[in-house]
């Protein structure tokens, strides 16, 4: 796992605590999770839940200005899904990610404001409806802000995931051109990064992952 990694899931286990708790109020008389018609409905809600949050806990650093989230905007929301780690062993080449993508995990909710990410947060589909799964994750929020992905508040972003090596890849797709962006070996969030020279080094990672631990992958998953 990279160690920049470590100290953000600390943090976000907390957040989790923390939100949960507060989300037992916010139930139906049923007990189910209060949902919502659309994922944009459900990013507004995040917001609020954000800012009640940051109100209650101050003691808790989330690495959020509150008074700028309140005068933050929702940015076009961000597709998250899980690249086939399979898919990526076996596979020499391809001409996007998109071609070894395994399932949707949520959506990520940008709250933009000049050009920057105050917080994020993370909005799930449930059947036909939506709900609010998670509030805030520095890491996404500084990729983001490093790449300046959402200087262009609509654009169509992509965040991969790859699973065992934890890598976070952004895709940025305008009309047929697909940039990349991922701080991983000699590539920097600081500039695009050409897929025909970042994915023969992730494949060769994964394919040596995959011969020092596929064993134990048929038995459990090593890394979530």
């Amino acid at each position: 796992m990279n160690s920049i990694l470590k100290p953000f899931i600390l943090i976000l286990s907390l957040i989790f605590v923390l939100y949960s708790c507060a989300q037992q109020e916010d139930r139906n008389g049923e007990g189910e999770m209060k949902t919502f018609a659309s994922p944009e409905e459900a990013a507004a809600k995040a917001k609020s839940d954000l800012i009640e949050l940051l109100e209650t806990q101050k003691d808790l650093n989330l690495q959020v200005d509150i008074g700028r989230l309140r005068n933050a905007e929702l940015a076009g929301l961000i597709q998250y899904v899980e690249i086939d780690f399979t898919k990526l062993v076996n596979t020499d080449s391809v001409r996007s990610l998109s071609e070894i993508t395994g399932s949707e995990k949520s959506m990520i909710v940008p709250f933009v404001l000049e050009n920057s990410v105050v917080g994020t947060a993370e909005v799930g589909r449930e059947g036909d409806s939506w709900e609010v799964i998670g509030l805030n994750n520095p890491a996404v929020t500084n990729d983001l802000n490093t790449a300046g992905i959402m200087r262009d508040k609509n654009a169509k972003v992509t965040l991969y995931e790859v699973p065992n090596l934890q890598v976070w890849i952004y895709s940025v797709q305008d009309d047929t051109v697909e940039s990349y962006y991922l701080n991983y070996q000699n590539f920097s969030q600081n500039n695009v990064s050409n897929l025909v020279e970042f994915y023969p080094v992730l494949r060769e990672d994964a394919r040596r992952f995959q011969e020092e631990f596929g064993d134990r992958l048929k038995k459990e998953k090593l890394v979530k």
